[in-house]
């Protein structure tokens, strides 16, 4: 009897896990995996390094920044350079720009993979700019301990226009160079006039940014509108506010990006981006807009327009006489986003909530020049 009873227990049990409601995925629930843009075995060929820069979509870009970001944190913050180094390869798989092989060189470095950091460095030839190239080859020579062939690259450097002088006196593998007099030099005849050598680094800032022509204005932004294309190097974190201007404590949750420039009566002025990397969807976007004087010292900065949250954004335009309007606009959901998400939802209107007007004066500062709130219009 106990015997029939167990049976019939037994049998219900299995028979309960049979009929129970499992969950099922749909094929469309699927997140089918992101191919790469350059097949690892092409990682040296210029030529398919160039179709896949031509070919990347948006999705594997933003998946080779999302790789990238990772392998930064891990080789800046938590100096752990062979961890790092598949994450750089797998961004570069993704999406092959100089940015990647650059930290995928400098991750090689730290590791003392000297032969490897070499034929990154031989690929970044035809990706930046010379000084860079050669600055790459220095490194790897004072990593070798080899004086003579450093001592030669570097002087090859700072003779083509290179104005970063902290990469030089600030790195670890030169240190070795300190009480060499030919050295010592070098740095005296070159970089001994700290006010030039802003300027030049400035000059090198300006030069890869292109000028926009007035008026000129966004309505509104998202991550949608990020180009990763056209990043800005942490070694002109000086010019860029919100930039950490530290080699070894970056934000890197953060990626930053020029829209363009233009010119005021007596400086430049720069439109830039920001947006956080890692948020799982809608990425906050920031918009700013950044005054210099001729030296490049930042006179004025000020946020113009954002992506705010997935109920906020601003918009902008600029005029030629260097008066600008910032528009803030409430978004409006078929369903509160907070409540249910964002999957199936639809943005049904987005009600402007406030105006302002500045200028940018004559001494390079912004000024309000007039503000209106509750503007009861819709941007549909």
């Amino acid at each position: 009897m106990r015997i029939l009873i167990s049976c019939l227990f037994l049998s219900l049990i299995l028979l309960a896990g049979c009929s129970g409601n499992k969950p099922k995925v749909s094929a469309n629930e699927e997140k089918l995996p992101i191919p790469y843009s350059l097949a690892p075995q092409n990682v040296y060929r210029i030529d398919a390094i160039n179709e896949a820069l031509k070919t990347a979509d948006a999705v594997q870009k933003a998946e080779s920044r999302r790789m990238f970001m990772t392998g930064l944190d891990l080789l800046i913050n938590k100096n752990e350079a062979a961890s790092s180094v598949e994450y750089f390869k797998e961004a570069i798989y993704f999406y092959p720009d100089e940015k990647n092989y650059q930290h995928l060189f400098k991750a090689y470095l730290k590791n003392k993979t000297l032969d490897l950091a070499d034929s990154i460095n031989t690929v970044l030839l035809e990706r930046i700019d010379y000084t860079e190239h050669i600055f790459n080859a220095a490194l790897i020579a004072a990593a070798q301990k080899n004086a003579d062939l450093c001592l030669n690259f570097l002087r090859d450097c700072v003779a083509q226009g290179f104005a970063f002088k902290e990469k030089i006196t600030e790195e670890k593998l030169f240190e070795f160079l300190k009480d060499n007099q030919s050295y010592q030099s070098l740095i005296l005849t070159h970089f001994n006039d700290d006010e030039k050598m802003r300027q030049n680094l400035f000059a090198a800032f300006m030069k890869q940014i292109p000028y926009i022509d007035l008026p000129f204005e966004i309505i509104s932004d998202s991550a949608k509108s990020f180009n990763f294309d056209r990043y800005i190097n942490y070694d002109f974190a000086l010019f860029v506010p919100g930039m950490e201007d530290s080699r070894f404590s970056r934000d890197v949750s953060n990626e930053y990006m020029y829209v363009g420039k233009f010119k005021c009566e007596s400086g430049q002025a720069l439109i830039y981006k920001s947006y956080s990397v890692i948020a799982d969807t809608l990425n906050p976007v920031s918009v700013n807009l950044v005054v210099y004087d001729s030296n490049g010292t930042v006179k004025s900065n000020q946020e113009i327009a954002c992506f705010c949250s997935a109920l906020e954004s601003k918009g902008f335009k600029i005029w030629q006489d260097m008066s600008f309007e910032v528009s803030t606009f409430k978004t409006n959901w078929e369903f509160d986003p907070l409540e249910k998400g964002y999957a199936g939802n639809k943005i049904l209107s987005r009600e402007k909530s406030a105006h302002n007007t500045y200028k940018i004066g004559s001494d390079n500062i912004i000024q309000e020049t007039k503000v209106e709130a509750g503007v009861a219009s819709s941007e549909k």
